[in-house]
């Protein structure tokens, strides 16, 4: 019995995986906009049926590796040894999260990726609801981590600006390759802004003080 629920979890799982390459196929080809749940299917070679079976909506079908990248980061919070730093921790997640672990060896599926995003208004808007949910659950695993004498509203911010130190990092790159610029040397020239990011997040932002000139 276990051999044969073994096997039918294989199958689950290349099915699931050849719907998704399908999926991001007929996407980067043709544009995400201009393709439909049918094609996806065709592609694949299965039903529309079962493509919804294992992909809630389209959008589910272009954003497949949210879960796991979520995964990665509540990761990151919980291996952190006791005594260091989360906040580097997280540091060290910003370039995995932003290209879903790609090498550079995968920087035009990671280019084209980028530009479907910037394409297309429906993911968009998926990517600022996928936003949201990643900031629950980077809160719960922070409040796991900092324990119960770290306030509540502390690790809210926290999870917070991380996500937007993420997301500043993360125009800057999706700039850079639309561009054209090569997902390594992207890599390379964003350290530097990385670093000033975190270092802002370690120091505060201070009172932010308007100057008499701004008037």
């Amino acid at each position: 019995m276990s051999e044969q629920l073994g096997l039918r979890e294989q199958h689950k799982r290349r099915t699931r995986d050849a719907i998704g390459a399908a999926a991001m196929s007929l996407f980067f080809q043709h544009g995400y906009d201009a393709v439909t749940v049918a094609d996806v299917a065709r592609q694949a070679g299965v039903s529309v049926a079962t493509v919804f079976n294992y992909f809630d909506t389209k959008e589910d079908l272009f954003f497949d590796e949210v879960e796991p990248l979520q995964a990665a980061l509540v990761d990151a919070v919980r291996r952190c040894p006791p005594g260091d730093s989360v906040l580097l921790a997280l540091r060290h997640q910003v370039f995995y999260q932003l290209t879903a672990g790609r090498t550079d060896a995968d920087a035009d599926e990671v280019a084209r990726f980028h530009a479907a995003v910037v394409e297309s208004p429906d993911l968009q808007r998926r990517e600022q609801h996928i936003q949201l949910e990643r900031r629950q659950v980077l809160t719960r695993a922070l409040a796991e981590a900092l324990g119960t004498d770290t306030p509540a509203l502390t690790v809210e911010l926290a999870a917070a600006q991380y996500l937007a130190a993420e997301a500043v990092v993360g125009a800057q790159l999706r700039a850079r390759l639309l561009d054209g610029q090569p997902l390594g040397q992207a890599r390379v020239q964003l350290q530097p802004l990385i670093d000033e990011v975190f270092s802002t997040l370690r120091t505060g932002l201070g009172p932010l003080v308007k100057t008499e000139a701004a008037r």
